[in-house]
């Protein structure tokens, strides 16, 4: 492994714990006039390998995703390749526990593997960008583009429940929405709800398909989520840099409680927690930062100013972040008694020239 290396010696641990290019062939015309010439549309600008997604299950079985259809996968040994029958931006990766790993991407793409099996295309019955795949309530989902909810249902998507009910403090109905027309994207799932562009989190309501929550007053929107059926786990961060977790009050209502601003004004794009409830943070500018409870108090990490998309971990000893320019962090005992993070090698495709211009799995420009 290569790479800058931040070390944190042993002592100090429990303080900190912390599409390629489309080679586009010119269409020329045989004739001598001019007018026999025809000149295709020009591609978008080259870019290079960008990783969106990462998850695993245990130290030996880890995936990274990311575009252009690229699936990488740590057995433990070595960084292999996994062939994905695709060069569609691939934006996230997800397993439900009992073997099958589901590969969201752009055009509606979702790629499945069961145990020992290769990966196979299944059929979404939507052609949007799908953002994220996850768990909500025991129903595998999907989510994109355009309010775009799937959810698996006799091994085949089928459309997610549209109705939205707005409620205020009394719990009074004050306004209905439809997801597909009024949610601009939603963009990711967890056990607790589905989170969407403008401060949106939709969850269970008693009474209709969805209730809606906003945490950032629609100003920003909330771009990841952590999972767990520990009420507590269940976090939330937003393009503005704020943190929340999920709590309940005395009465059992549930409700979005604001930690901090981990990023200090940059864009949180993955979040990864463990049992004790201590999350940590990447975001636009190469940052790894963490936040601890109680007191929530906030540690810089990492920082190399260059893009970070997501982060997984089987313990805060162990943690994967990916990024722009085909990266993989991995924290880990680099040596006896010291952890840090070193870049992992992977064997990686041969691109083009890396634009200027960055986009995140959203399809929107990097700020």
């Amino acid at each position: 492994m290569t790479g800058v290396r931040a070390t944190i010696h042993r002592p100090a641990l429990a303080g900190l714990l912390a599409v390629g290019s489309l080679g586009l062939a010119l269409a020329v015309g045989c004739g001598d006039d001019v007018s026999d010439v025809s000149f295709p549309e020009q591609p978008d600008p080259p870019i290079g390998v960008w990783f969106l997604g990462v998850w695993g299950t245990d130290p030996d079985n880890v995936y990274v995703v990311g575009q252009p259809g690229l699936i990488y996968h740590w057995n433990g040994d070595e960084w292999a390749r996994q062939t994905s029958g695709t060069e569609v931006a691939l934006t996230d990766v997800w397993g439900d526990g009992a073997g099958t790993v589901y590969i969201t991407g752009h055009r509606g793409t979702v790629l499945r593997r069961s145990s020992g099996g290769g990966w196979s295309a299944m059929n979404t019955g939507t052609s949007a960008d799908l953002f994220a795949v996850g768990e909500y309530q025991g129903t595998v989902m999907v989510c994109g583009r355009d309010g775009t909810l799937r959810q698996l249902s006799g091994g085949g998507w089928i459309n997610a429940p549209e109705g939205i009910y707005i409620r205020d403090n009394e719990q009074a109905v004050t306004d209905t929405l439809v997801r597909s027309e009024d949610v601009e994207s939603i963009t990711s799932v967890a056990h607790y709800g589905v989170t969407a562009s403008e401060g949106i989190i939709l969850m269970d309501d008693p009474e209709t398909d969805w209730l809606l929550r906003r945490v950032t007053g629609g100003e920003d929107w909330v771009t990841c989520s952590t999972s767990s059926d520990r009420l507590s786990g269940n976090f939330v961060a937003t393009d503005g840099g704020r943190l929340f977790q999920l709590r309940q009050d005395e009465s059992d209502a549930l409700s979005w409680e604001e930690w901090y601003s981990p990023a200090l004004g940059a864009v949180v794009y993955g979040i990864y927690t463990d049992d004790a409830d201590t999350v940590w943070a990447v975001t636009n500018d190469g940052r790894i930062n963490r936040v601890d409870p109680p007191g929530h108090s906030f540690r810089p990490l990492y920082e190399d100013g260059r893009v970070l998309f997501d982060i997984w971990g089987s313990s805060g000893t162990n943690l994967y972040a990916v990024g722009i320019g085909g990266r993989v962090l991995h924290f880990h005992e680099v040596a006896p008694d010291e952890f840090g993070w070193e870049s992992e090698e992977l064997p990686l495709p041969e691109t083009k020239s890396q634009t200027e211009r960055v986009f995140d799995r959203f399809g929107r420009t990097v700020p």
